[in-house]
Protein backbone atom coordinates (compact mmCIF):
# COMPACT_ATOMS: atom_id res chain seq x y z
CA UNK A 1 0.00 0.00 0.00
CA UNK A 2 1.47 3.32 -1.07
CA UNK A 3 1.33 6.58 0.84
CA UNK A 4 -1.36 7.84 -1.51
CA UNK A 5 -3.43 4.68 -0.92
CA UNK A 6 -3.12 5.29 2.82
CA UNK A 7 -4.23 8.89 2.36
CA UNK A 8 -7.26 7.76 0.36
CA UNK A 9 -8.08 5.18 3.05
CA UNK A 10 -8.08 7.93 5.68
CA UNK A 11 -9.77 10.62 3.56
CA UNK A 12 -12.76 8.71 2.18
CA UNK A 13 -14.44 7.90 5.50
CA UNK A 14 -13.27 11.13 7.15
CA UNK A 15 -14.11 13.93 4.71
CA UNK A 16 -16.23 12.14 2.12
CA UNK A 17 -16.16 12.41 -1.63
CA UNK A 18 -16.82 16.14 -1.90
CA UNK A 19 -13.74 17.38 -0.05
CA UNK A 20 -11.05 15.14 -1.54
CA UNK A 21 -8.24 17.11 -3.19
CA UNK A 22 -7.20 16.85 -6.83
CA UNK A 23 -4.04 14.85 -6.04
CA UNK A 24 -6.08 12.16 -4.33
CA UNK A 25 -8.62 12.14 -7.18
CA UNK A 26 -5.88 11.57 -9.73
CA UNK A 27 -4.55 8.70 -7.60
CA UNK A 28 -8.03 7.16 -7.25
CA UNK A 29 -8.43 7.28 -11.04
CA UNK A 30 -5.14 5.40 -11.54
CA UNK A 31 -5.34 2.83 -8.68
CA UNK A 32 -7.75 -0.11 -8.90
CA UNK A 33 -7.76 -0.74 -5.13
CA UNK A 34 -8.62 2.87 -4.39
CA UNK A 35 -11.28 2.87 -7.12
CA UNK A 36 -12.91 -0.14 -5.46
CA UNK A 37 -12.76 1.58 -2.08
CA UNK A 38 -14.24 4.77 -3.56
CA UNK A 39 -17.05 2.78 -5.19
CA UNK A 40 -17.82 1.08 -1.88
CA UNK A 41 -18.06 4.38 -0.04
CA UNK A 42 -20.10 5.96 -2.84
CA UNK A 43 -22.62 3.09 -2.61
CA UNK A 44 -22.69 3.38 1.18
CA UNK A 45 -23.32 7.15 1.04
CA UNK A 46 -26.09 6.60 -1.52
CA UNK A 47 -27.67 3.92 0.65
CA UNK A 48 -27.54 6.14 3.70
CA UNK A 49 -29.07 9.03 1.76
CA UNK A 50 -31.90 6.74 0.66
CA UNK A 51 -32.61 5.98 4.33
CA UNK A 52 -33.11 9.64 5.25
CA UNK A 53 -36.89 9.42 4.84
CA UNK A 54 -37.28 6.11 6.70
CA UNK A 55 -38.66 6.31 10.23
CA UNK A 56 -38.28 3.38 12.60
CA UNK A 57 -39.74 3.22 16.08
CA UNK A 58 -37.83 1.44 18.80
CA UNK A 59 -39.67 -1.31 20.64
CA UNK A 60 -41.25 -0.31 23.95
CA UNK A 61 -38.85 -0.60 26.87
CA UNK A 62 -35.71 -0.82 24.74
CA UNK A 63 -33.66 1.75 26.70
CA UNK A 64 -34.45 0.01 29.98
CA UNK A 65 -33.53 -3.43 28.56
CA UNK A 66 -30.24 -2.09 27.20
CA UNK A 67 -29.32 -0.51 30.52
CA UNK A 68 -30.26 -3.67 32.41
CA UNK A 69 -28.10 -5.80 30.09
CA UNK A 70 -25.09 -3.56 30.78
CA UNK A 71 -25.28 -4.31 34.49
CA UNK A 72 -23.62 -2.29 37.25
CA UNK A 73 -20.98 -0.83 34.93
CA UNK A 74 -23.54 1.60 33.51
CA UNK A 75 -24.72 2.81 36.91
CA UNK A 76 -23.08 6.11 37.93
CA UNK A 77 -21.31 6.28 41.28
CA UNK A 78 -23.41 8.56 43.52
CA UNK A 79 -20.50 9.80 45.62
CA UNK A 80 -17.72 11.97 44.26
CA UNK A 81 -14.31 10.40 44.51
CA UNK A 82 -11.19 12.53 44.65
CA UNK A 83 -8.68 9.80 45.46
CA UNK A 84 -7.52 9.65 41.83
CA UNK A 85 -6.59 13.34 41.64
CA UNK A 86 -3.29 13.10 43.55
CA UNK A 87 -1.79 10.23 41.48
CA UNK A 88 -2.80 11.92 38.23
CA UNK A 89 -1.31 15.25 39.33
CA UNK A 90 1.90 13.52 40.42
CA UNK A 91 2.17 11.70 37.09
CA UNK A 92 1.63 14.96 35.21
CA UNK A 93 4.32 16.72 37.25
CA UNK A 94 6.74 13.84 36.70
CA UNK A 95 6.08 13.81 32.94
CA UNK A 96 6.60 17.58 32.74
CA UNK A 97 9.86 17.34 34.68
CA UNK A 98 11.10 14.52 32.45
CA UNK A 99 10.24 16.45 29.29
CA UNK A 100 11.96 19.57 30.62
CA UNK A 101 15.04 17.57 31.56
CA UNK A 102 15.20 16.05 28.10
CA UNK A 103 14.97 19.48 26.47
CA UNK A 104 17.68 20.89 28.72
CA UNK A 105 19.99 17.92 28.06
CA UNK A 106 19.53 18.31 24.34
CA UNK A 107 20.25 22.06 24.49
CA UNK A 108 23.39 21.69 26.59
CA UNK A 109 24.64 18.69 24.62
CA UNK A 110 24.25 20.73 21.44
CA UNK A 111 26.17 23.69 22.94
CA UNK A 112 28.97 21.48 24.25
CA UNK A 113 29.60 19.91 20.85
Amino acid sequence: MSVMCSAVTVALPTVGNDLIGSRLWSHIESCEDCQAQYTGYRLMYKGLADLSHVQISAPAGLPQRVMMSLGPVAVPDPEDRWDHVVPVAAAAALATAAAGTAVLLKMYRHRAA
